[in-house]
């Protein structure tokens, strides 16, 4: 298994702490310190970092609050410590016996949302026997805002005692003469919460290393020309490959061609089954049409079955297109097209019933219910139905004949969009209708 690389984004003063774990660490995996002094550093740090680790950890959550206010997305997986409720109450038991008579109503706890029964400590305490606390604000004047709560409360006389989780800020406490405790995860809850750290990345690695299989094939081929057409696509595939360099193996077959790959490649080349590259460069690089089926899995024969699938799916539209098989059977295609949408292939009980009733096949009402949801509406034309499914108008007017003879299905009005022609039906789809509807 590859070297697991992890970023450690935390304050100068923590890394002596988290360096206690490194010594527990698996020959394949090491930790980085990026240190930060100021607040306003950890964006930019995580900005610089983040794509050469498999992972970033921060020293606590302030710092991945900070970064999650300027970013939504975080490619990288990212984590941060946490103290632990274990943590947290053995650092309260060596305050209590270093301070026999301190009152816990006389006590700051900076990081104790009170708000919240954090840690269940106001479940042992009375209310007049609850330590002052506060809402972290998660900005850049975390610092400076916290130290003032601490020594408004100090000179007001109001504590005895500071609690603080801001390593940043302990120095200032000592200064003015405010007996406080620094409160960090443990080299046994680091190394716990490490250890979890390190099995999501390596089960990630694994996933991303995972078969990815893509079945090319011709559309609408006859067997006279079938030999030419081949080797036309042969050679885009090696043109396509040689820009990408995705494919670890292009092989020939009867119906046209086996490509292999690797998840974190696909995902790559498909935009996260968003789109597809392939089925772009093949489109604009031969005088045909071709379908593209991707699968996913763990093992070899059930990806290669699952992108036969998603190729036949792809063999049901007039034009080129490419489909994948996801995770859970779960297709989702034309990939790149406004008229993509994803459903199930799964044997769903309930749909099987419903298509007895309405008979129609399960996998037809699988992808009507992706275009009611795609369309956010359960009102569509044959012309919308055939758009989305790849059929001909007239194989979409008969499944939305039958829907209607079935009762599921009712013309609502008709619409006109061209001075000529018939106007077109517009149809109300509602399943529900069925189990309430006497055959």
């Amino acid at each position: 298994m590859k070297m697991l690389k992890i970023g450690v984004i935390t304050a100068s003063h923590s890394i002596k702490m988290i360096q206690q774990v490194e010594s527990y660490l698996p020959n394949d995996c090491e930790l980085t310190f990026i240190p930060y002094r100021q607040i306003k550093e950890i964006v930019e740090l995580y900005e610089q970092h983040h794509l050469y680790y498999d992972g970033i950890l921060f020293s606590g959550r302030l710092a991945y609050k900070i970064l999650l206010q300027h970013r939504e997305d975080l490619p990288t997986p990212t984590f941060y410590l946490e103290i632990t409720e274990g943590d947290f109450y053995k650092h309260l038991f060596v305050i209590r016996n270093q301070y026999k008579e301190l009152q816990f109503s006389r006590v700051f706890i900076d990081f104790l949302d009170d708000n919240e029964n954090a840690f269940g400590l106001y479940e042992v305490l009375a209310e007049d026997e609850r330590p002052y606390a506060m809402q972290p604000e998660y900005s850049e004047e975390i610092y400076e805002k916290t130290l003032q709560k601490h020594l408004t409360l100090w000179h007001e006389g109001k504590i005895d005692y500071a609690i603080t989780r801001l390593s940043n800020i302990v120095h200032r406490l000592n200064e003015a003469g405010i007996p406080n405790t620094f409160i960090f995860p443990s080299t046994k809850s680091i190394w716990e919460q490490l250890q979890q750290i390190i099995h999501e990345l390596q089960i990630s690695h694994l996933q991303e290393n995972q078969w990815a299989i893509g079945i090319i094939t011709l559309k609408n081929e006859t067997d006279s020309e079938l030999d030419f057409t081949q080797v036309l696509l042969h050679k885009a595939l090696l043109e396509f490959n040689q820009q990408t360099k995705a494919f670890s193996i292009i092989q020939k077959k009867r119906e046209g061609f086996e490509v292999v790959t690797s998840q974190s490649e696909l995902k790559k080349l498909t935009n996260d089954f968003t789109n597809c590259s392939a089925i772009h460069y093949l489109t604009n690089a031969l005088p045909f049409q071709v379908n593209i089926g991707w699968s996913v899995g763990t093992t070899l024969y059930q990806t290669k079955k699952d992108a036969y699938i998603a190729n036949t799916e792809a063999a049901a539209h007039h034009f080129s297109c490419a489909f994948a098989m996801i995770d859970q059977e779960e297709v989702v295609g034309p990939l790149g097209m406004d008229t993509c949408i994803e459903y199930s292939i799964a044997v769903d009980p309930e749909i099987e019933r419903l298509s007895e009733r309405l008979e129609i096949s399960s996998l037809h009402i699988q992808k009507i219910l992706a275009v009611l949801s795609n369309n956010q509406s359960n009102e569509l034309t044959s012309e919308d139905l055939a758009h989305h499914l790849g059929h001909t108008v007239r194989q979409a007017n008969r499944i939305l004949n039958k829907l209607e003879e079935k009762g599921v299905a009712e013309t609502i009005y008709r619409k006109q969009e061209k001075l000529r022609g018939r106007p077109k039906k517009v149809y109300r789809i509602d399943f529900r209708k069925t189990s309430q509807r006497k055959e």
